[in-house]
């Protein structure tokens, strides 16, 4: 695709002349694109630039440009050639923005030099900083501590596949590449925002062969799901799938090998698309962040501003990617919080707001989305917290005293309550715009997820503790937990079901369905197990209703289904109840089993305040029926 920048645009009318103001130039760019501060676009032959033309808005040259004020050669040299530079570049790809990155290189990777490394940073402090290519491997310096080894993509294996494999994936979608991209950036990005839209819509506008083949594919494949919210292409046959992903896979293995922003974006968004089905792609995912230096605080590397606002992005992006697979599928996580110094995301590191935001319904909405993608980032925090506390693995207690637990999670409990006060009013499962699609609901199911997490591991202590009612109120609040979530699903509307649901949210269901069956499993009376049993059926109907072309509820039926079966017969009989570690007691405790009859008091030894407890963990939800009750404060402050 030709593409010219202003400074190469023709006036090709009358019109288009009238629309100048005296004396302006027509190399500067339109007025929408100024007041964004993007980079204005224009493809040969066309009298509207690619941004204007994206979101179906007239490009005019109205307002008059603002003074520029002059710089410092020095300080010109090392500004960040951002999206919101307005300076002029050739169409020719080797004069691209993206040769002063760090991670979005064409021609070469960079990967991060670690103190303990066989480079020395100190021999390196004493050379000067050296920013540009070469034919060689040299040492890019991005502050005074901290450096890159770069090398030419044209030496490692297999680079001379990905023209032919990105060839290959664009056959795959032709002719309705830019539908899917389109539909992709209405949908997807703004609730998923690992990609800097500006850039990849530069990109996309030259040549669809500039981007790295996996990442192509993987926008592509996430935006099919919707591909009836096209007119145009909801009277197409849909691509064939499972060749843009077998594509999209094996071209991944290859890219890993020169490491770049691309390759950890394309990824994450393959997981998507997976639904979470990969531990070891999260893994690889990991390992590359930390090759691109993604563990490390960028705030004062001399990279392009809009870099380092993607690199945070990223950098939490993975450690959410990492932190929750390894809490449900029950893995040591290979991110520690400590060791990763990148700083926390703000409304800052996000380029596009409201102003960007696509008005064709069916859209997600972008001031949402950046808001969603922050909270999120806390909530992970405390759930890391939480698997430090319950173990790596998040099956095996690391506290054997019931008593002991209580203890520790309290302050956990207590962030959590505090993470949902904080929430800002848009985030709120009631608010939804008419004929937009919302996200806020795999928010939502992962903070009733943070709370099964916590309360199956203090329904496993439950065994080992010789206080009954202490059980006994364990169990009530574990009960609550699971009628909250339960009805959290049953009050889904249309709008959250069809909008984009990241890849924890099929797990997620999935464990609500466990956790049921574990309460079932350890229930001391019958009458309970009726009940938990009965609460499982009425779940899984509840899933069928609403799995019609929904591939997350899908993927958790179809996990659900592989459960054991209920058999009250071998629940009755007190069968062996191991765990992984073996710390599960090999048959239910007399000691837990709860006599009606007797009268039950909490030893003096450990007098728990189960109340204040229980208020940290549901502090807006309302009473034993599950029916819950939405957030409404008028105090209610916005995140930051």
């Amino acid at each position: 695709m030709d593409v010219t920048t202003r400074s190469d645009a023709t006036i090709s009318s009358p019109e288009d002349s009238a629309r100048l103001p005296k004396g302006s130039l027509p190399d500067r760019p339109c007025d929408v694109c100024r007041k964004r501060k993007s980079r204005c676009v224009k493809e040969l032959g066309q009298n509207k630039c690619v941004l204007c033309t994206f979101h179906q808005r007239d490009c005019t040259y109205l307002d008059a440009p603002a003074r520029r004020k002059r710089k410092r050669r020095d300080e010109a040299e090392l500004e960040s050639p951002s999206i919101g530079a307005a300076s002029v570049s050739s169409p020719n790809p080797g004069h691209s923005l993206l040769n002063s990155t760090l991670g979005l290189h064409r021609t070469s990777h960079s990967r991060f030099v670690g103190s303990s490394s066989v480079h020395e940073p100190v021999l390196w402090a004493l050379q000067e900083p050296y920013v540009g290519t070469s034919n060689h491997d040299y040492v890019r310096r991005v502050d005074a501590n901290t450096f890159f080894v770069t090398e030419n993509d044209h030496q490692t294996p297999f680079h001379v596949e990905e023209l032919t494999d990105i060839d290959e994936i664009e056959r795959t979608v032709q002719p309705n590449g830019p539908k899917l991209v389109e539909i992709y950036f209405r949908i997807v990005h703004p609730v998923f925002p690992i990609l800097h839209k500006a850039v990849f819509l530069e990109k996309y506008a030259r040549s669809y062969r500039e981007f790295s083949p996996p990442l192509l594919a993987a926008v592509y494949l996430l935006a099919m799901d919707w591909w009836e919210y096209d007119t145009d292409l909801s009277q197409k046959s849909k691509p064939d799938g499972s060749q843009l992903l077998r594509l999209a896979t094996n071209s991944f293995t290859s890219v890993v090998l020169r490491p770049k922003l691309s390759t950890v974006q394309a990824g994450l968004l393959l997981l998507q698309r997976y639904g979470g089905g990969s531990w070891i792609m999260t893994s690889q995912v990991v390992a590359v962040a930390e090759e691109l230096g993604l563990h490390q605080d960028c705030s004062s590397w001399s990279v392009p501003d809009w870099e380092i606002g993607l690199r945070r992005r990223l950098a939490w992006a993975v450690i959410m990617q990492d932190c929750w697979a390894a809490a449900l599928y029950g893995r040591p996580p290979h991110v520690s919080l400590k060791n990763w110094s990148a700083r926390r995301v703000s409304l800052n590191d996000f380029p596009e707001t409201a102003a960007d935001q696509d008005n064709q319904d069916g859209s997600t909405e972008v001031e949402k989305g950046r808001r969603l993608f922050i909270h999120l980032a806390a909530l992970t925090e405390i759930l890391a917290e939480i698997q430090g506390i319950c173990g790596p693995s998040g099956m095996s207690p690391t506290v054997s005293a019931l008593e002991e637990l209580l203890t520790q999670v309290k302050p956990v409990a207590m962030r959590l309550r505090d993470w949902k006060a904080s929430m800002p009013a848009g985030l709120y499962m009631e608010d939804v715009t008419p004929r937009k699609l919302c996200s806020n609901g795999y928010l939502h199911l992962a903070y009733y997820t943070v709370e099964i997490l916590l309360h199956r591991h203090i329904i496993r202590c439950c065994s080992v503790s010789s206080d009954p009612t202490l059980v006994s109120l364990c169990r009530e609040a574990a009960k609550l937990r699971l009628e909250h979530a339960v009805s959290f699903v049953d009050m889904l509307r249309p709008e959250h079901l069809h909008a984009f649901w990241w890849f924890a949210s099929a797990e997620s269901v999935v464990l609500i369905g466990t956790y049921n069956a574990l309460l079932w499993a350890t229930s001391p009376l019958q009458t309970e197990a009726d009940t938990y049993k009965n609460k499982l059926d009425e779940f899984r109907w509840s899933l069928k209703l609403r799995a019609t072309n929904l591939k997350f509820v899908t993927i958790a039926l179809q996990q659900l289904d592989k459960l054991p079966t209920l058999d009250d017969r071998l629940r009755q009989s007190q069968v062996l109840v191991t765990s992984q570690a073996g710390v599960w007691p090999s048959r239910l405790s007399a000691s837990t089993m709860i006599d009606e009859d007797t009268p039950q008091q909490t030893p003096s030894h450990f007098q728990f305040d189960w109340n204040a407890f229980d208020e940290a963990f549901s502090p807006y939800l309302g009473p034993a029926t599950g029916n819950s009750v939405l957030l409404q404060r008028s105090d209610q402050g916005e995140d930051t």
